[in-house]
């Protein structure tokens, strides 16, 4: 599987990548028949999902079997640290830590999981610098490093 440049996938596309890298690879018809399992969409509606990202290239469809097959072209663990990556991107890094607060208190994690993130966090301060700096342009964001 190669690893595409980042390409911006919909929440409703992203519902018809988690079937496909589940279950990698399916016909068009595998894709449907699992989405009418939970989602209350039309045909019509998974079709257009499945074009577009054909045309994104996140799909790709195999010509040579009949019915056609379709793959994924990213790894969902790429596609979610990607989409990850974008989001931490538009935070102001004075506020990124917020933001991972906000995560960890929402976010069901078990207690391995926990303790995996205290080790990563006890390796990291060792390299970490004493204060971030703010990385937006004047006007982006009310943080003391923009005034």
């Amino acid at each position: 599987m190669q690893t595409p440049h980042f390409v911006e996938i919909s929440a409703a596309e992203w519902e018809i990548m988690r079937i496909v890298w589940a279950n990698n690879p399916l016909t068009a018809r595998e894709i449907i028949d699992t989405a009418f399992q939970f989602l209350n969409w039309k045909e019509g509606t998974i079709k257009s999902l499945i074009n577009r990202l054909t045309q994104k290239g996140i799909l790709v469809q195999n010509t040579q079997t009949k019915p056609f097959l379709y793959s994924a072209t990213i790894d969902q663990e790429t596609a979610n640290y990607q989409n990850l990556n974008a989001l931490m991107s538009r935070i102001c890094t004075t506020k990124r830590k917020e933001a991972i607060e906000h995560l960890i208190h929402n976010h069901q994690l078990s207690q391995d999981q926990c303790k995996e993130l205290i080790q990563l966090l006890e390796k990291k301060i060792a390299s970490a610098p004493l204060k971030i700096e703010c990385q937006c342009h004047p006007g982006q964001c009310n943080c003391h490093s923009c005034s």
